[in-house]
């Protein structure tokens, strides 16, 4: 059954990233017209709007991280630079309705539907509410004492400015994450002197980085882009095993780290401070070109010791103080919930108190209490290795058809998911974190809540979520009659 036979569904998706527009354009695939996209930013592009540092890139193939339904973008690199990615979800969205520069502050289920608050003050009601805020979208800076005295310019790389050049700055980058990896290299170009402040080592692996000179024969012949994309989604698939199942398997990676490390890094003291104590996996393994090599240069340096405070004009450590006039926080994103920016009430609960305990959905889609509602890149959903646009693709699936269920149904209808399903679900997943998968195995990283359970990543193969998660199962929803 198309949704165009049927009555036509209101659906409001928050957030014009990768899953939210994903979302939209399979329920218009589908027949679903009434859908309204909303960012509160100005623009489309999710992450890839609000990451626009120096050096910004995507670190998966660029093969596999665009939509499968959609013709081939025609990326410039292997693994495409953030404006490129921009790019693509504008032209992606070109034909939704997309509301961007309007925030969603608040969602309420009404009993029939969902009264949502927009950042101005108005209100719109719609059937169904999507939430694809993703996993990190609020960035994070840590509260140093002192902050407020520091008197030069304080950054984020998750709100990058259009202005800021970094020649002949005194910079003090925090943080060596995936976004440091890629920043530091380019600011130790211009920059007069860049101490970077560093937690704990990441593994930085090369970047396989070339310039595309297959994109004619792709475009010419489809079945070699599905090939090349086919093969390098198996790659990434069997790296996941390594993750999840069998961490052996990551062993190569920290053996090519440590040869990479030798021939990059002449100085014992220094290539001990960028050598990982953890095993690979435990957190993100990033990939970067120059990232080591940078801390060889003579105005570059590495500090591993905690900030103690900022002071006018410096930071403070532990073993010294550096001068600086700008100060940028590499630090990521606040990870303690999902859908964060949103104030979700359901049938008798707020989203928030109903995680309290700790972030669930069943499939990483549905919660019991809140019908007509649905996550994209929800909890348990991310990924140690690969697209999470196959991850993304198989949700946007998920929620089509579950709406064109409801477009068949009376109006008024709630579709939610049931306890039992649910604690099916949660179940599996503490089955599965009970032997821990590398993530688990005793480090510590953001994927974990306070209660030290892990609420972000999917411990299991991508193809078996597909299996999973393609399409609601009838057993797992009861579909409720609008209240008389």
């Amino acid at each position: 059954m198309r949704a165009n036979d049927v009555r036509a569904i209101r659906v409001a998706v928050v957030g014009a990233g990768f899953g939210g527009i994903c979302t939209a354009l399979r329920l218009r695939a589908a027949g679903h017209t009434a859908v309204t996209v909303f960012d509160a930013r100005a623009g489309v592009g999710g992450t890839w709007a609000a990451n626009r540092y120096p050096g910004v890139a995507c670190d998966a193939p660029s093969h596999v991280y665009s939509y499968s339904f959609t013709e081939p973008p025609a990326w410039s690199r292997r693994f495409a630079p953030g404006a490129e990615i921009r790019d693509y979800l504008e032209r992606c969205a070109d034909g939704l309705e997309v509301r961007t520069g309007t925030a969603v502050t608040a969602a309420e289920w009404t009993g029939r539907d969902w009264l949502l608050t927009l950042g101005d003050g108005g209100t719109e009601r719609f059937e169904v509410l999507v939430a694809a805020t993703g996993q990190l979208a609020v960035p994070a800076v840590p509260p140093l004492p002192g902050l407020a005295e520091f008197g030069g310019r304080v950054l984020h790389t998750a709100d990058w400015p259009d202005d800021f050049d970094p020649r002949g700055r005194r910079i003090v980058v925090v943080g060596t994450g995936a976004s440091a990896v890629q920043l530091v290299p380019e600011l130790v170009q211009r920059a007069a002197a860049v101490t970077v402040v560093q937690r704990s080592a990441p593994y930085v692996m090369p970047k396989p980085d070339v310039p595309y000179r297959v994109r004619a024969l792709h475009r010419r012949f489809p079945a070699v882009r599905r090939a090349t994309r086919a093969a390098l989604w198996t790659g990434l698939e069997l790296i996941t095993l390594g993750f999840w199942r069998w961490p052996a398997l990551l062993r190569p990676l920290e053996r090519a780290h440590a040869r990479v490390l030798e021939r990059t890094v002449a100085d014992p003291a220094l290539r001990a401070a960028l050598t990982p104590r953890d095993r690979a996996g435990c957190k993100r393994i990033l990939m970067a070109d120059g990232y080591h090599a940078a801390f060889t240069r003579p105005h570059v340096a590495l500090v591993t010791a905690p900030i103690t405070g900022i002071e006018p004009g410096a930071v403070r450590t532990a073993t010294g103080r550096y001068p600086a006039d700008t100060l940028i926080f590499a630090t990521g994103f606040d990870t303690g919930g999902f859908a964060t920016t949103l104030d979700i009430r359901g049938r008798t609960t707020p989203l928030a108190e109903h995680w309290s305990h700790g972030a669930r959905a069943h499939l990483g889609l549905t919660v019991p209490g809140f019908p007509n509602f649905f996550l994209v890149y929800g909890p348990n959903t991310n990924l140690g290795s690969g697209s999470i646009l196959f991850m993304l693709e198989t949700q946007a699936a998920h929620i089509t058809a579950a709406v064109t269920r409801l477009a068949a149904a009376p109006a008024g209808a709630a579709l939610e998911v049931t306890e039992a399903a649910f604690a099916r679900w949660s179940r599996l997943l503490d089955r599965r974190f009970a032997r821990p998968p590398v993530w688990n195995s005793g480090c510590r990283s953001w994927y974990r809540d306070a209660a030290g359970r892990d609420t972000h990543n999917w411990p299991g193969a991508l193809v078996e979520y597909r299996l999973r998660a393609g399409r609601p199962r009838r057993r797992d929803y009861r579909l409720a009659p609008a209240p008389s």
